[in-house]
């Protein structure tokens, strides 16, 4: 069983309706992605700004699978979404030469380096659907809007 699935489950026992919503939310992005070819679905690395290594569980596998992508299990070249995770201000000064070390990914190539500013993100099962959601928009943003850029995550722009 997968663990939005575990989740449905125990909030079933507790919340009917906010089951029903988590449910359905899920539901309508797997079904959003359901035919996509492979080849639009990118490799995603999630770093933390502590150590600038690859955040890998998983549970965060399946997060990113169902927002439309694969997580890497490192950082190379054929990583094609960059995501680091904010903790505190002084990433903005740090993030230039890390950037750099990362010149030939395709991700920088590609200028698809984005931030997640939510001290929450990958905490809790509480935050779940919102790590979905904060994953399909950065992922797939052709298919996903659901108004956390700018609030929860950023783009960062190299030009």
């Amino acid at each position: 069983m997968t663990k939005y699935k575990e989740i449905i489950a125990t909030l079933k026992q507790q919340d009917d309706i906010l089951a029903e919503h988590w449910e359905e939310e899920i539901d309508t992005i797997i079904h959003k992605l359901k035919f996509l070819t492979p080849d639009a679905i990118p490799s995603v690395c999630i770093v933390d700004q502590n150590n600038f290594q690859a955040i890998y569980s998983e549970e965060l596998q399946e997060k990113a699978k169902v927002a439309g992508g694969t997580l890497a299990n490192n950082l190379h070249a054929d990583v094609a979404v960059l995501i680091i995770i904010q903790r505190d201000e002084s990433l903005y000064s740090v993030i230039p030469t890390f950037i750099n070390l990362q010149a030939d990914s395709k991700a920088v190539a590609n200028n698809n380096i984005y931030i997640i500013q939510t001290h929450q993100f990958n905490e809790s099962e509480e935050n779940y659907l919102q790590d979905v959601e904060i994953l399909a928009e950065i992922i797939q943003p052709k298919y996903f809007i659901f108004g956390r850029n700018g609030s929860d995550w950023i783009k960062f722009d190299l030009s």
